[in-house]
C-alpha cells in the first residue's frame, strides 16, 4: 500500500471519515439500548482505543501511521464509498488477541505485524 504518498489533506479527510465510523458506532449502541452496550462493551474499548490515536494532529498521525498497512486501509475505505471500516474491521481482529492492554499507537502495530502475516 505504501506506493502512494498521500498528502496532509488526504490524512485529514482519513481521519474524519474515522471519526465518522465512530459516532456511527456510538450511535448504534444508542439506538440498541442500555444492554446491547453493555454486552457490547469489549468492543466499546477497543473502538476507543483504536481512535485515540486518530485524535492527533495531522502530522503526529502522518508520522505514526505512514507506514501501517493496516492504517492506510483505510483510503481503500474511502476509494469505495468515501466512509471507513478500519475501526471495526481492526476490532474484529484484535477481539481474537488473548490479552488485550496495548496503547493505541502499540495497538496499530500489533496491527501491521497481523496485516504482514496474511
Amino acid at each position: 500500500m505504501k506506493e502512494k504518498e498521500f498528502e496532509k489533506t488526504d490524512w485529514q479527510r482519513a481521519q474524519l471519515a474515522v471519526f465518522n465510523e465512530y459516532d456511527r458506532f456510538v450511535k448504534h449502541l444508542h439506538d440498541e439500548g442500555v444492554e446491547y452496550t453493555i454486552s457490547q462493551a469489549r468492543r466499546i474499548v477497543i473502538y476507543q482505543d483504536l481512535v485515540e490515536e486518530w485524535r492527533h494532529n495531522v502530522p503526529t498521525l502522518m508520522v505514526d501511521l505512514e507506514d501501517n498497512a493496516q492504517a492506510l486501509s483505510v483510503f481503500e475505505d474511502l476509494a469505495v464509498d468515501g466512509q471507513s471500516t478500519l475501526l471495526s474491521r481492526c476490532a474484529k481482529k484484535m477481539e481474537a488477541w488473548p490479552d488485550y492492554i496495548p496503547s493505541p499507537l502499540t495497538i496499530w502495530l500489533e496491527l501491521a505485524e497481523d496485516a504482514e502475516r496474511e
